[in-house]
């Protein structure tokens, strides 16, 4: 009978402890799935930090949400930190060091902890050494944000960041204030320096200078460098210190990661307004960079709105389907405690993402379609350094396609030129600008097979030689007629003329009335073994403003003629994407519901997304498969298996979900 109780003590006791031990060992980032992220910003005037933040505040919330890692504030963009530093600048008083609690809870409970600490935005560090602040080009300091050309990393940045990691044994660190608060530079010594490397004898101030790429680009050149010193810094003295600069190498920043450069894992926090269409884009131009990358949601809309649980799902659904990682981000309190009464949310958002961790973590998107993201082409767009403008076009295409139940990368041109030949599609989405070595690879990637579209006036100009057709000017405005249904054109568009061998496909018209009509609006031409098609207008943006019905059908039915036969096709819905994926020999088609009002920038909380029902999907296999299964719930659906097509009903989608085709 002792034997038996002594026994039964040491299960209660095991069961009491193993909260404290829910995970066996502290995941790297790569490793990681789901996080939460906590910022405060603090301010020179605060005090008493730590005052209400306690050892059972932080495992209650580890114990509720089970994350993979936390971030925590360490210093925001006033410069301040949140902790007791011996480096850095302090706040006016600390009650305890809420740091050094939050690293003790987080280790007991093996949960990696990160700080959120402000990199190129300093606004004391500026307002201590002027000098060594960004100067606009009147010579002033911006008062922000300080000058590659000043001493900011050596003399702080990096001794603060090794205080973090070799005193407060910090996992790694999230960088804010980085790719989007560089601007152009007009330190002594930054003109200094331009004038030596470009050979100008002046520094560029306007955008309308013919010069002024030239200044962006040396900007981003020692932005580059910036980050490459820091880093291999760190990594001299703390080799497992992670390290992410915000937004670096992702949609703002379309360029390959360099080879050397000691990061560690992408991330950026997008915008909370349009969450859900800013999801994709962001998720879709990070998978292809090589590093692990995760998003983060604002748990709150500006200004102050708090979202609900059902729409953080919603958008975590659209990075983890692309095999991301997910977090969130909740305020702290300016003493650094956490609020409890966000808790719950936290909560019910990982019940949701953590059933999809083995569905989603470490995916593959098929390539189905490469939605080509010209390196040249956004360059020649914009007129800042690194930040999120130039892109309504393509952003508008791929949304087009998207919910034409598409399945849509975005490659950029690095990409591109190495992945080329894996995609049945590509598409050319309204670039003036490219790289000319891409416009040829284009062009044979077609004489050996491929499909290619190519849509906007400036972009069909470069392809006419395998388009077919030859210009003949630009008209004013038009509407595009396509399946007895019109819209009004917004944007640029051209006339052409079809030569012999050249399918028109659609029209344009003077009015909403199918007898007058006034030009092309597309065509399809074979050359070689494969098929281009040409959109002679611009009509990305005109979508992302009106999310058009006929611009969508439109374009699903230009990519029907040059890919009949996708891996999988949907029919019932167009509230649903699509994206075909698969994971150690697993065939995972992920479908997200984006039903609601997540891109009405009127409605700020969302209660309720219309769930789908009973929407038909075909999936090409060469063989029957022996189930099909609906996960993360493992619901056997019945299918038909004719001529190599997989056929099913998806009964219901509330938000996310995942077809398992088991062989």
């Amino acid at each position: 009978m002792r034997s038996l109780q002594n026994i039964i003590y040491v299960l209660i006791f095991v069961t009491l402890t193993l909260p404290l031990n829910a995970q066996d060992k502290i995941k790297t980032r790569s490793e990681s799935f789901w996080g939460v992220h906590f910022d405060r910003h603090s301010q020179l005037t605060d005090e008493h930090l730590g005052k209400t933040l306690t050892e059972g505040m932080i495992d209650s919330m580890l114990k509720a949400v089970r994350p993979d890692y936390i971030q925590v504030d360490s210093k925001g963009h006033p410069g301040v930190s949140s902790y007791p530093t011996v480096v850095g600048q302090q706040a006016d008083g600390y009650d305890k060091d809420p740091l050094a609690l939050i690293r003790e809870v987080t280790f007991k409970r093996n949960v990696a902890l990160y700080v959120h600490h402000s990199g190129v935005m300093d606004i004391n560090y500026v307002r201590l050494y002027p000098e060594e602040g960004r100067r606009a080009p009147d010579g002033k300091p911006d008062g922000q944000n300080t000058s590659f050309w000043g001493n900011y990393a050596d003399r702080l940045l990096i001794p603060q960041l090794k205080e973090l990691a070799l005193k407060y044994k910090v996992d790694g660190v999230w960088i804010d204030g980085e790719s989007w608060a560089v601007y152009p530079d007009y330190h002594p010594k930054a003109q200094e320096e331009f004038k030596q490397v470009t050979g100008l004898s002046y520094m560029p101030s306007v955008p309308e200078d013919p010069n002024y790429k030239i200044l962006l680009e040396f900007n981003r050149k020692k932005f580059i460098a910036y980050i490459d010193h820091y880093t291999a810094e760190l990594k001299k003295v703390a080799p497992q210190f992670q390290l992410c600069s915000n937004w670096a190498f992702s949609a703002l920043m379309p360029e390959p990661v360099p080879v050397g450069i000691k990061l560690d894992f992408l991330s950026g926090d997008y915008d909370p307004d349009d969450a859900l269409n800013t999801a994709n884009w962001n998720a879709r131009c990070l998978a292809g960079q090589g590093l692990p990358y995760d998003l983060m949601a604002w748990s709150f809309v500006r200004h102050s709105v708090p979202k609900t649980a059902l729409q953080l799902c919603q958008e975590a659904a659209a990075v983890i389907s692309l095999g991301g990682g997910c977090q969130m981000y909740f305020r702290q309190n300016e003493d650094m405690s956490f609020q409890p009464a966000s808790f719950d949310i936290m909560r019910e958002v990982a019940d949701f993402v953590l059933p999809r961790r083995d569905y989603c973590k470490g995916i593959k998107p098929i390539p189905q379609i490469a939605l080509f993201y010209s390196t040249a082409g956004w360059k020649q767009k914009v007129n800042d350094i690194y930040r999120p403008f130039g892109v309504n076009g393509i952003r508008g295409i791929m949304n087009a396609l998207l919910d034409g139940q598409q399945a849509v990368e975005v490659l950029m041109t690095h990409h591109m030129e190495k992945r080329m030949e894996e995609y049945p599609v590509i598409v050319v989405p309204e670039w003036e600008v490219m790289e000319p070595e891409m416009i040829s690879r284009l062009k044979e990637y077609v004489k050996k097979g491929g499909n290619l579209l190519v849509i906007g006036s400036e972009a069909t100009v470069l392809f006419d030689d395998i388009l077919g057709v030859q210009g003949v000017g630009e008209r004013g405005t038009s509407c595009l007629g396509f399946d007895n249904r019109f819209v009004d054109i917004q944007g640029k568009f051209r006339e052409v003329r079809c030569e012999q061998g050249t399918e028109e496909l659609a029209q344009l018209y003077q009015t909403n009335d199918f007898r007058f009509p006034s030009g092309s609006a597309a065509t399809i031409h074979k050359y070689g073994k494969g098929k281009v098609a040409g959109v002679y207008m611009n009509i990305g943006e005109s979508y992302l403003s009106t999310t058009s019905p006929v611009f969508r059908d439109f374009l699903s039915e230009l990519i029907g003629n040059l890919f009949p036969e996708p891996l999988v096709s949907v029919k019932g819905s167009h509230r649903v994407h699509v994206i075909p994926s698969e994971k150690d020999g697993r065939m995972l088609i992920q479908l997200v519901n984006t039903s609601g009002d997540h891109a009405n920038r009127s409605v700020k909380g969302i209660d309720e997304i219309p769930e789908l029902r009973d929407f038909n999907v075909v999936v090409r296999s060469e063989e029957r498969p022996k189930k099909v299964l609906l996960q993360p719930d493992g619901r056997s659906l019945r299918f038909d298996y004719v001529d190599g097509k997989v056929t099913f009903v998806v009964p219901d989608l509330k938000i996310h979900d995942i077809v398992e085709i088991i062989k």
